[in-house]
């Protein structure tokens, strides 16, 4: 019997300014979003900050549960999980790791997050958002026809059409246990001048392929 394969999509309720203010703008609970191949959540993959120091310079991440954890406080998160095919499964695998070697490339999509409020979505090649790398995540290899080809989607949205496959809502501390730092450089004390150069050189790349873009 084949084993059956899921995305585990997570919603989350980040414990730091940044994800303060969103949810204040938004009136959501939620302000990032992830996706896990394991129940147990041992690595979730997003598009989000690489350094806590750093809320601007943001790509591909894997990222550990430990995020997500502030001094005594915990990150609130809700968990959906999507069935998708052992091929599917398997391509989706490829992709990950693609991106993971890649990850210089794959960078935060500060324009379309920008854009949010006017509900557009300014696609830029290699350039996602949290809820975009998502979205894509799911449009190449879930079945969910009501998500194919969206023009833009909310997390507000994607959380209200996944709400079929949840499958816990509480804690993230449910999962500090399996919890490690390794692959994820989140925690990593860097100077400022790293941080501001690091921030200018990806936005910089931003803008240029916003600007040489097809219309």
């Amino acid at each position: 019997m084949e084993e059956k394969r899921f995305f585990y999509v997570a919603f989350l309720s980040t414990p730091y300014k940044m994800g303060e203010f969103i949810r204040k703008m938004t009136g959501f609970p939620y302000n990032h979003t992830a996706i896990s191949l394991s129940p147990k959540m041992k690595y979730l993959y997003s598009f989000s900050r690489h350094y806590k120091n750093a809320p601007f310079y943001g790509g591909f991440t894997k990222e550990s549960v430990l995020r997500y954890r502030k001094k005594d406080n915990f990150a609130r998160i809700k968990i959906c999980a999507v069935p998708v095919s052992e091929e599917n499964y398997q391509k989706a695998k490829k992709r990950l790791e693609f991106f993971a070697n890649h990850s210089e490339e794959h960078i935060y999509n500060m324009i379309s997050a920008a854009c949010f409020p006017f509900k557009t979505r300014v696609r830029i090649k290699h350039s996602y958002t949290c809820v975009e790398f998502v979205l894509s995540m799911l449009e190449k290899y879930a079945e969910i026809p009501v998500l194919k080809n969206k023009k833009f989607c909310s997390i507000k949205e994607l959380s209200a059409l996944l709400e079929g496959y949840k499958i816990y809502e509480g804690s993230a501390e449910k999962f500090i246990e399996n919890a490690c730092w390794e692959g994820d450089t989140f925690p990593q004390e860097k100077g400022k001048w790293f941080y501001w150069k690091k921030t200018a050189l990806n936005n910089g790349k931003l803008v240029y392929r916003f600007a040489k873009r097809e219309k």
